[in-house]
């Protein structure tokens, strides 16, 4: 179970928070005098309403009301579109800025408040898009810890666009932790004959797991084994997914390249958990298979993407100990040949 953060210990009747964005004071003992209370709640008048609503599992109540469920998922999904509208200028940027980790373990990726996050560029103004994650992901959290711990009174359909909306906003922010159980209980729980998920919601979920086994996990069998039992259940079938998996079966980087541009930006963000590991690939085989390059050839065919790219990044992130010549990469010198032996008369 993810543990939240010691922080939220000290949530003090977030209820005001939330819709105000101010806590109301609290009356103290008569011996106290009015100035001490007011200046030790100043700083929680202040505080973010998303963060003012603490964890269930802490001992917060407010969202085991499901009327302060759908109040508090409003006040995040406000948050996440005033987010992407405040960045629309660079929000693949803004999307990347919190640090990343393959491992769904939270502890080795929390979205923590307490995490030392990267710092504003100057001239900028308010939270760093990375402090922004961090509270989207942490009030998702919240809210589906609530959720879980109030499912067998909370409809159905809210908790499916509870978690939709978690897996929508976790994955562009390549926050495993988040999505990947939300994917699982959508398939596996929540996803019935009673309340189906939308088709194409469906085709969505089955194919951000199918490709977070296969891409981040590195676990083929089980990307093929769901893709197989996808078909048999839900008559799945994407050609995307068929492409991907086949390119990382035959360790076709090429082909692997051209699917990733091909798509759209949350099946991009799984697909790219791959990235490394086929470019280390292709690097490896031309490596092997070549004395010497072309530079824009190897940095574009090997990356798959010659506009983020440049021979010295690509240089200083794979240490590689060739050497550039003009436009050439000069991979390796062919041996000199051994002069010939001269026959004695």
């Amino acid at each position: 179970m993810i543990t939240p953060d010691d922080s939220d210990k000290a949530v003090i009747s977030p209820h005001d928070a939330l819709h105000h964005g101010t806590l109301p004071a609290m009356a103290g003992p008569a011996t106290r005098s009015a100035r001490f209370s007011e200046s030790r709640l100043k700083p929680l008048r202040d505080r973010d309403p998303l963060e003012a609503v603490g964890f269930v599992s802490k001992g917060d109540r407010l969202l085991l009301d499901h009327k302060e469920q759908k109040k508090y998922f409003e006040c995040i999904t406000n948050r996440w579109m005033e987010f992407c509208a405040r960045h629309a200028g660079n929000l693949i940027e803004a999307l990347a800025s919190l640090p990343t980790s393959a491992s769904a373990d939270a502890t080795k990726n929390p979205p923590a408040s307490r995490l030392q996050l990267p710092g504003r560029k100057t001239g900028q103004t308010g939270p760093s898009p990375a402090t922004e994650l961090s509270t989207l992901l942490l009030s998702l959290r919240k809210l589906r810890e609530a959720v879980l711990a109030t499912a067998s009174s909370v409809p159905v359909s809210f908790q499916q666009q509870v978690h939709v909306f978690s897996v929508t906003v976790s994955i562009r922010a390549q926050h495993p932790p988040s999505y990947f159980p939300s994917l699982r209980y959508l398939l596996e729980t929540l996803h019935s004959p009673s309340h189906p998920l939308p088709d194409s919601e469906l085709k969505d979920i089955i194919s951000y797991l199918i490709l977070d086994y296969a891409c981040r996990q590195g676990d083929m069998v089980s990307a093929f084994e769901l893709r197989a039992r996808a078909r048999t259940q839900y008559a799945f079938k994407s050609d995307i997914i068929d492409r991907v998996l086949a390119a990382l079966m035959h360790d076709n980087w090429i082909a692997f390249w051209q699917v990733r541009n091909e798509v759209d930006s949350p099946t991009r963000a799984v697909i790219n958990w791959a990235e490394d590991r086929v470019r280390r690939h292709a690097l490896k085989a031309v490596g092997s298979a070549y004395l010497n390059v072309n530079v824009s050839w190897i940095v574009e065919g090997c990356t798959g993407d010659g506009r983020q790219w440049t021979w010295k990044k690509l240089v200083e992130k794979e240490g590689l100990g060739w050497q550039l010549e003009g436009d050439k990469v000069i991979i390796r010198k062919p041996k000199p040949r051994a002069a010939p032996v001269k026959n004695s008369e």
